[in-house]
């Protein structure tokens, strides 16, 4: 379903099904709206029309959610017609605007307040204490944000992540990759950043002009598990979702990432390894990470990145 404007479902907008509150994980909603449950009632801390609420893991979000939850695909689908509210991150700004989050669109002041939004619990009315703040910069404008940080870094205007915060995203990642792996990985991606004391992520969400985009969303025919070490292609589409890889291999077409985690992982040149299922979707090989938001086993590392620094086993 539209929302009230008209406007199609994409990618962290949240929807409400009674008090089940579930985060759209993709682009392409018909029939049923692909998404994943992230908080139902319970005592965790967070409270919403005299309710008490909490923050679910994938464990917990498939057990409470099962009827709507397909196991070949690793989210959940909504019927369209059962939605009781839709929340658009870029409309509801105006109401989501304290004074952690005033800073941040503050600083982002050369781009249209229009292509700005914050998603995550702040969106739906369940802020708990240690929420940060999930800014959205939609379509080409992220690619001016992600280089304002970067900038803002270097000239010591606003701060990269301290090493606790750092550790913190490590731990609830849970990547299989070690914590030295991971973090030369992250610094360079400029999309998570402190304005102070607040902190926030800068998450990129495809303009309504691109949803049309050729990146495969859809479950393929499993061909089993493989490890790949390939030249990326093209880094245009690397912080997408799904983050998309497209490799100079013999039979993989590309790496697709379907966690945040392995988002911008490596760019064009660099030679990219990763291991995951091997899906053939429309008569195409693709490597698929990221079956469920804790990555486990699965990876995408840049050989390139980890050589020049002298990592020689990102995995001990």
């Amino acid at each position: 379903m539209p929302d009230s404007s008209g406007k199609p479902l994409r990618l962290r907008d949240f929807i409400r099904v009674g008090d089940l509150f579930f985060s759209v994980v993709g682009y392409r909603n018909h029939p049923h709206i692909r998404c994943f449950l992230r908080y139902a009632p319970g005592n965790g801390g967070r409270f919403r029309e005299g309710k008490k609420f909490r923050k679910l893991g994938h464990d917990d979000a498939v057990k409470i959610g099962e009827k709507f939850f397909r196991k070949e695909e690793g989210i959940f689908r909504v019927p369209r017609d059962i939605v009781d509210e839709v929340f658009k991150p870029e409309e509801r700004l105006g109401e989501v605007m304290d004074y952690e989050v005033r800073k941040v669109v503050s600083y982002f002041e050369d781009i249209p307040v229009t292509n700005m939004g914050v998603t995550g619990s702040r969106l739906i009315g369940l802020r708990g204490d240690e929420s940060d703040v999930d800014f959205i910069i939609y379509g080409r404008d992220w690619f001016r944000g992600r280089e304002k940080i970067k900038r803002g870094i270097q000239r010591g205007k606003i701060s990269e992540p301290d090493d606790d915060t750092w550790e913190f995203i490590y731990r609830k990642r849970r990547p299989p990759i070690n914590f030295d792996a991971f973090l030369v990985h992250e610094r360079r991606k400029f999309h998570r950043a402190f304005i102070g004391s607040t902190y926030f992520d800068l998450l990129y969400v495809r303009g309504y002009d691109e949803l049309d985009r050729n990146i495969p969303e859809t479950v393929g025919r499993k061909m089993g598990r493989m490890r790949v070490a390939a030249e990326v292609k093209d880094d245009r589409n690397i912080f997408d979702y799904p983050a998309y890889y497209p490799v100079k291999h013999k039979e993989i077409k590309a790496v697709l990432s379907f966690t945040h985690t392995y988002a911008g992982q490596a760019f064009r040149g660099e030679i990219i390894e990763a291991f995951g299922q091997v899906e053939e979707i429309e008569g195409k090989l693709y490597l698929i990470v990221g079956t469920k938001r804790e990555t486990e086993d699965e990876y995408v590392v840049s050989r390139t990145l980890l050589n020049k620094l002298g990592i020689q086993d990102p995995f001990s």
